[in-house]
């Protein structure tokens, strides 16, 4: 579905993504995991369109998403690091605006918000309470909620359990893997390799805007631990 080419972007004249290729198709969870200032997060907006690529390709299902950024930008719910929701307004608020932006008409978005409320674990009583008065994990899972609304077909999340406590954490995670098992084509990008693990059909390591491993889990994990192949992986500073 997804097919990324030798994608290249610099910054200042400094490589941030260097020549990444994969590809990414139905029902499966690629994890992506690398340190800080990898090039995850470029590379994702540039998946998002947010962003264009020095150089490279990038095609859902055959066509060119930076010429024609439109072919994707339907058929995609992107989570961004940043909680992009309306503080004063309510969770229900934040979902009937951000269904309606994504396009979603009227009468599939009342069906749209009880699946997706059902999805994120929320129910009828948090839905009504304003957002500033959310906790960092509800705050969470509103945000992958407001991405979901269309019913896209690929999802990139961008380390959607930082900074939140260990239930609210299993939370996101346990409608994660329900997205999976539906056959959603996912990307979500981590630090917490035991998390990538438990989610991941695949698994990518960047380092230095580069891949270093790159392939199933079974495959990559069936002679040595998580740990073990991403220190193996990661370039010494």
């Amino acid at each position: 579905m997804l097919e990324i080419k030798d994608v290249k972007k610099s910054y200042k004249g400094k490589p941030v993504v260097d020549g990444v290729s994969f590809s990414v198709d139905k029902g499966q969870l690629l994890g992506v995991i690398g340190r800080n200032g990898a090039g995850k997060s470029t590379l994702m907006s540039m998946i998002a369109t947010l962003i264009k690529p020095d150089g490279g390709s990038i095609t859902w299902e055959g066509e060119d998403i930076v010429e024609h950024p439109s072919a994707i930008r339907s058929k995609l719910g992107f989570v961004p690091q940043d909680i992009a929701l309306y503080e004063k307004l309510s969770g229900l608020d934040n979902m009937k605006f951000w269904g309606k932006s994504s396009g979603v008409s009227a009468e599939r978005l009342k069906e749209r918000i009880r699946q997706v409320s059902e999805d994120i674990n929320f129910d009828e009583d948090m839905l009504k309470k304003k957002v500033e008065n959310y906790s960092g994990g509800m705050k969470r899972r509103l945000n992958i909620g407001v991405a979901l609304l269309h019913d896209p077909e690929i999802i990139v999340l961008d380390e959607p359990t930082a900074g939140i406590d260990i239930e609210s954490g299993e939370m996101v995670q346990n409608a994660i893997a329900r997205l999976r098992d539906r056959g959603k084509a996912i990307i979500c990008v981590g630090h917490y390799l035991e998390e990538i693990k438990k989610l991941a059909t695949h698994i990518c390591i960047m380092n230095e805007g580069k891949i270093t491993a790159f392939g199933s889990k079974e495959e990559l994990l069936a002679n040595e631990t998580m740990e073990e192949l991403y220190k193996r992986c990661s370039i010494n500073e």
